[in-house]
């Protein structure tokens, strides 16, 4: 991955494909699915390739991967 770009954006802005550090580790997202709590927030699901899928506030910051593109 050494010509991967890494930055950190808001979770809603992340798509299927990209790469997110989650406790040290990138995992790759295969479905992003954006949700209301009860209270009327918006919270954003992370389905990964492995693993338990990771539920994170629309506005939480996260490290992205994105391959090939400049991530804005």
């Amino acid at each position: 991955m050494e010509n991967s770009r890494r930055t950190r954006m808001l979770a809603v802005r992340v798509r299927s494909g990209d790469l997110i550090e989650v406790d040290g580790r990138w995992q790759e997202i295969k479905a992003v699915r954006t949700q209301r709590y009860a209270t009327g927030g918006t919270c954003v699901t992370f389905m990964f390739q492995t693993g338990p899928a990771l539920r994170l506030r629309a506005g939480d910051s996260v490290a992205i991967r994105r391959d090939g593109q400049e991530v804005t």
